[in-house]
Order: structure tokens, then sequence, then C-alpha cells
């Protein structure tokens, strides 16, 4: 008799793949990544912004200490040239005098009109900010376009001062070949001043009431001297020019810096 046969139990069937639950993962997974990505995003641009801010204030704050020292520079000018232009126009204008000036006037005006100074602007902010392109980091538009124009325009002015300073180093080399200029320094300057000037010079003492000097100012034949004229003339246009391009100058550093100043709070 033969044994029953053993039932065989039937193959399990292969489990199937949840694909929704597959999708919840990766959409889950997804959206954590993403969000980390856009807050990292969000605080690394919020933190750059953070420090451009203070670049920019930092930039602002300099800028206007360039402009108040161009400012300071230009005032300082205008009161130490203000009896220096003026001595020059007196002198051109003596030639015109009738009864003319007294001799000792002329030599004074004519020592006065030989000296000047200038005046540079202090530009080295706004230059920076051009060159390395953190003007870009100004974030007014009419602030930026104000910055641009003032180096353009003072970069004009510098060059207008540098002819007019030509043309009144021209003047002051004919001028005094019309008048000795140790005998003008007598007239105007205290012997202790000229002792001391003197001193500076590592020249020894001496007796500056005794020196001879050795062409004498005639006033007759200097106010005769149509070259005279001409090169007081243009000692005295000289002088004027350079004094509009300075106080140009110190009004374009004024308004940009009040401009700056509004931008700034302060």
């Amino acid at each position: 008799m033969t044994a029953p046969e053993t039932p065989t139990p039937p193959a399990s069937s292969p489990r199937r793949w949840d694909w929704r639950r597959g999708v919840k993962w990766f959409g889950a997974e997804f959206l954590v990544v993403v969000t980390g990505v856009l807050v990292a995003l969000g605080v690394g641009a919020w933190w750059q912004g953070r420090q451009d801010a203070e670049t920019e204030r930092a930039y602002l704050r300099q800028l206007a200490a360039d402009l108040r020292e161009t400012e300071a520079a230009a005032t300082q000018a205008d009161a130490y040239l203000r009896p220096v232009d003026r001595a020059g126009s007196l002198l051109w204008l003596a030639f015109y005098e009738a009864p003319p000036p007294p001799r000792d006037s002329l030599l004074a005006w004519a020592e006065r009109s030989l000296w000047t100074s200038s005046v540079r602007p202090v530009l080295g902010t706004a230059e920076a900010l051009v060159a390395t392109g953190d003007l870009a980091l100004i974030r007014d538009d009419s602030l930026r376009t104000a910055v641009t124009a003032y180096l353009e325009t003072t970069r004009g002015r510098l060059y207008d001062h540098e002819q007019f300073d030509r043309v009144w180093a021209g003047a002051e080399r004919r001028m005094r070949r019309h008048i000795d200029p140790t005998e003008s320094a007598l007239t105007l300057y205290e012997p202790a001043v000229l002792d001391t000037f003197l001193t500076q010079m590592g020249v020894p003492e001496a007796d500056l009431a005794g020196l001879d000097v050795p062409f004498p100012f005639d006033a007759a034949a200097f106010l005769g001297d149509g070259e005279a004229l001409q090169d007081a003339f243009e000692l005295a246009n000289a002088k004027r020019n350079l004094l509009t391009v300075r106080r140009a100058m110190r009004d374009d550093a004024r308004s940009l810096r009040q401009r700056v100043e509004a931008e700034l709070g302060e």
C-alpha cells in the first residue's frame, strides 16, 4: 500500500512595492533638503545684506570726512589768500590811477601778489568706490550718480586749476624782473620776521636795514612799462580764476557732503 503524498504548500506570492509610500518618503526628504537650502540661502543673504549695509555706512562716513577736509582746505586757503589776491588786483589797477599810489604801497602789493597757494581736494574714498566697484553698495541711485558726477567735475576743475596756476607762475617770474623781491620784502615785513626767515634758511645774521639794494624800484618807470602792466594783469586775472575754481571745489564738496550726511541720517 502506497503512503499518501505530503501536499506541497503553495509558493508565497511576491510582495508588491508600495510606490505611494516611496513617493511620500521622497517628497518628505526633498522638502527637508529644499527647506534647509532655502533657509541657508536666506540666512546668508540676510548676513551679506547686513555686512553690505555696514560697509556702505563706513564708506559714506569716510566720504563725508574727505569732503569736509576739502571744504576746510579751501576755506583756509581763502582766508590766507584774500589779502594776497587783493594785492594783485591793486597792483594792476595802480597803472590806471592818477595820481599814482605811493612807491611803498606798490612794492608791498607786488610782494603780496607773488604768493599763492594750491588746494587739492581729497578724492581717495570717492576714487576707491569707483575703482573697486563698491559704488554698487550705495543703495540710493541718485547718490551713486552724484558721487561719479562729483569725481568727473572735480577732475575738470583740477585741470582748470593747473592751467591757471601755470599762467600765474609765468606772470610771477616776469614780475620779478621788474621788482627786486628783497627790496619788496624789506618794505612789507618787519626785520624780526625776515631775521627768522633767514635763520631758518641757515643764513648768518645780517644787517637787513643796511642792505644796499642794487636795483632800487623806480615806481614811475614801472607804471610806464607796458610789459609790467601786462604782467600785473595776468597775475591778477590768474588769481581771480584760481579763486573761482577754488570756491567751486569747496561748493561741490559741500553739496555732496550734505547729501551723504542726509543718507547717513547725521
